[in-house]
């Protein structure tokens, strides 16, 4: 519950700052990055691939999903 809080507050924080949906990214996956720092041994190493992945590489998974969604669709 503290990490939800904690997320929250940093995600309102950013978009009330009038950033852009990347450094709303980059916030969010450093918040990860940190809590990545707290956790030790194979749980650090499973949680440092799941923060690892960059906006632009974000992005490029989205787009893919959005257009297998659009050609499964009826």
């Amino acid at each position: 519950m503290k990490i939800i809080t904690l997320i929250s507050t940093l995600l309102l924080l950013v978009l009330n700052s009038g950033c852009t949906a990347r450094n709303a990214y980059e916030g969010l996956r450093m918040q990860q990055d940190m809590e990545c720092q707290s956790r030790q041994g194979a749980d650090r190493d499973a949680c440092e691939r799941r923060s690892g992945m960059s906006y632009d590489e974000y992005q490029r998974r989205l787009k893919e999903r959005e257009k297998e969604k659009q050609s499964s669709a009826p």
